[in-house]
């Protein structure tokens, strides 16, 4: 995973400014996450520091991993250009080194990278690890409902999705996007609800829950609703938030 995501770690970023990302991801997690003023807050799969500036903006104190060196690169170089006081590491969810416990662990776009259930299991066994004892972990992740792009449905948003068949356990989903001109791809893996909750509970999480996305009201009067409503109706990604 380190290797694909060094490779369009600059391709991805410039992916930050899309109305879906402004305008349906960030509103939708943060509304989950709520008042985190004072809350001691472990990103995982921080990518660049897109989620965690923002997290240290609302007043949190954030520790932030990645597995690629490539991404925390890029982070750093913000944080040296506009400190907002987050502390990275290069570091592989699967093997977490002891960063202490957390109010809350924030990940956007983690578990479905995990390559086979035993990695999934090490990732949710470490984030579980991480947290106090009334902590929660929120996340962005595959819907397990929808593995694959209806129609052409994202086209409008400057991406594909396909996955390989049989759809189980495994297997391998790849993304297309288009960054300006640039098209580059990545890929992760699906896993069925019940396989993710079932990891889940045996990490130790008592409550599961799944939660649509939803458009920002500024969104959805610059664009209007229709646009974004293709995305919506098929979401290839869902929130996920689990406490102990």
């Amino acid at each position: 995973m380190a290797a694909q995501y060094d490779r369009i770690a600059e391709p991805y970023r410039r992916t930050q400014s899309s109305p879906l990302r402004q305008w349906v991801e960030v509103p939708s997690l943060f509304s989950r996450l709520g008042d985190i003023f004072g809350c001691r807050v472990l990103e995982l799969a921080c990518g660049d520091g897109f989620y965690s500036r923002q997290l240290a903006a609302a007043g949190a104190t954030v520790l932030a991993v990645d597995i690629s060196p490539a991404m925390i690169e890029l982070a750093r170089a913000a944080e040296r250009d506009d400190p907002h006081g987050v502390e990275y590491h290069c570091a592989d969810v699967a093997c977490l080194p002891d960063f202490g416990q957390f109010d809350l662990v924030v990940a956007t776009y983690l578990l479905h990278y995990a390559p086979d259930r035993t990695q999934l299991a090490a990732m949710c066994a470490n984030i579980a690890r991480s947290l106090l004892p009334d902590g929660s972990f929120i996340a962005l992740n595959e819907n397990p409902a929808q593995p694959a792009e209806p129609g052409g449905a994202y086209a409008r948003y400057g991406f594909s999705k396909s996955v390989e068949e049989p759809v189980q356990d495994g297997a391998c989903i790849t993304y297309q996007m288009l960054a300006g001109r640039e098209l580059f791809s990545f890929s992760a893996h699906y896993y069925s609800a019940a396989t993710y909750e079932q990891v889940l509970r045996d990490a130790g999480f008592r409550t599961i829950a799944w939660a649509p996305l939803h458009v920002d009201s500024v969104g959805e009067a610059t664009l209007g609703a229709e646009y974004f409503s293709a995305y919506l109706a098929n979401p290839p990604v869902l929130l996920l938030e689990c406490r102990l």
